[in-house]
């Protein structure tokens, strides 16, 4: 489990499939989110959230953000495998009443400190369409910083990398706790 000032993130559980779906169902939550980008049949999405629920990916993987004030469910965070090449991407996405609140940039934060102080990568990588202007700004503030674009399953995206050398700076301005 991972804490912050206002968020918990923990694994997955089969408890949180209902609120996963109703994520994953959205279609402003799911405007910039997929390859293509958009909402799935619910066939395919109830199949993304329990693969996502069931897979173990050891010290990476899914982590679900709530509140630490009463468990209200915000969205999700992940640490995972690019799909090629050896890189770690951070990945989120938030329920549409949890923009605008700084939740992502938290949730980002505690992901990025976790990678590097617990999992001990050397550096995360990040993507986005290039229309989605909030996620680039939420990259921005974690350090990331923007290496052109990539093909990634298919999709023009930006490209954004951290290393732990210029996150470290940061992790000490941000003043996280990660349990």
């Amino acid at each position: 489990m991972i804490e912050t000032a206002r968020l918990r993130l923990r694994r997955l559980r089969a408890s949180d499939e209902a609120d996963l779906i109703a994520l994953d169902g959205d279609p402003d939550v799911m405007r910039y989110v997929g390859s293509p980008a958009g909402v799935k049949s619910a066939d395919e999405t109830i199949e993304r959230v329990r693969q996502r629920i069931q897979a173990d990916h050891g010290p990476l993987g899914f982590w679900r953000v709530e509140s630490r004030a009463d468990g209200r469910f915000y969205g999700l965070g992940a640490l995972i495998r690019m799909p090629i090449g050896d890189d770690i991407e951070l990945a989120y996405r938030l329920d549409r009443h949890a923009w605008g609140r700084g939740i992502a940039s938290e949730a980002g934060a505690a992901l990025v400190d976790y990678a590097f102080a617990t999992v001990g990568l050397s550096r995360l990588v990040a993507v986005t369409y290039p229309d989605n202007r909030a996620s680039q700004r939420v990259l921005d503030k974690l350090g990331f910083t923007r290496h052109g674009e990539l093909d990634y399953k298919g999709q023009r995206t930006a490209y954004y990398v951290l290393a732990r050398e210029a996150s470290g700076m940061r992790a000490a301005e941000r003043g996280r706790g990660i349990r």
